[in-house]
């Protein structure tokens, strides 16, 4: 970026004059800190990147081993340890803001502060707060009475399709899935499993979750966007099938992945350092 009077700071005594510009611009570190701050929040990621560790969590507090109840109790207490939020959403903002550079960038910063993006991230976070999981209850009973038209599915079905939310959702579980049985599986005195074995079971759930997943980000979004008119959903679609927001889109994604790698080797070492 080019400083002020630039060109005329040819002397040593302008030259001085001109430093304390420097110290007041904003530096490139601090714009892309700036835009993960923003990401993070718009995008609701606190609570988004909850969502996987918590669903097999509670899959897994019902003992599907049969393993003791407290060492059970004991697993899932350091997987607790390593997917605590705060730790997550450090190591998405890690992830995210090393990738928040290219051409793309500047086409993102500029669409966040659109009133679509606005309306539609704003409907996000809504879905996660506790007035938006009871207006959850009450929004599902009015689809299921006045189902919304194929227009109105279509135009959010092609939203999923575009985006990686589905997708996502699959290989986030499997990264988290993974570690989890092998330390279960380790203190299970009733089954044991090779490597292939687990590879096979961690192929049959992503099959499960692959014919799931379209249809339930479909409901999902249906009820966080029930409010948010057909212009507005266009107007961020559109975005969202432009290069600058495919990267978008892929770059978030990516960014949640490596957090959940991050926590599953952070699970992987405090299991193993307890044996």
């Amino acid at each position: 970026m080019n400083l002020p009077f630039r060109s005329v700071c040819s002397s040593i005594a302008l030259l001085l004059f001109c430093i304390p510009l420097v110290g007041q611009a904003q530096s490139p570190t601090e714009n892309t800190q700036a835009l993960t701050d923003t990401i993070t929040t718009k995008f609701a990621i606190a609570d988004k990147i909850q969502e996987a560790p918590q669903d097999l969590y509670l899959q897994f507090e019902q003992n599907p081993l049969n393993l003791s109840p407290e060492k059970n109790e004991e697993i899932l207490t350091h997987f607790s340890e390593a997917y605590k939020t705060n730790l997550l959403v450090d190591d998405f903002k890690t992830a995210l803001q090393k990738k928040l550079i290219g051409e793309f960038v500047d086409a993102v910063s500029q669409q966040l502060g659109t009133q679509a993006f606005q309306s539609v991230t704003q409907a996000q976070q809504e879905f996660y707060t506790l007035q938006g999981k009871r207006k959850r209850i009450v929004t599902k009973y009015e689809l299921e009475k006045d189902p919304p038209s194929a227009g109105r599915t279509s135009l959010i079905q092609t939203l999923v399709d575009t985006t990686s939310l589905a997708s996502e959702s699959i290989e986030s579980s499997i990264i988290i899935l993974r570690p989890l049985l092998t330390a279960l599986m380790k203190e299970s005195q009733q089954r044991t499993f090779s490597e292939a074995q687990l590879d096979a079971i961690t192929s049959n759930f992503r099959a499960q979750m692959q014919s799931q997943a379209s249809e339930q980000t479909l409901n999902d979004l249906l009820i966080t966007f029930y409010n948010i008119d057909n212009k507005t959903l266009n107007e961020y679609l559109s975005f969202m099938q432009s290069p600058s927001g495919q990267w978008l889109d892929q770059t978030i994604s990516a960014s949640i992945q490596e957090a959940y790698q991050q926590a599953s080797d952070r699970f992987s070492a405090s299991v193993n350092s307890d044996q």
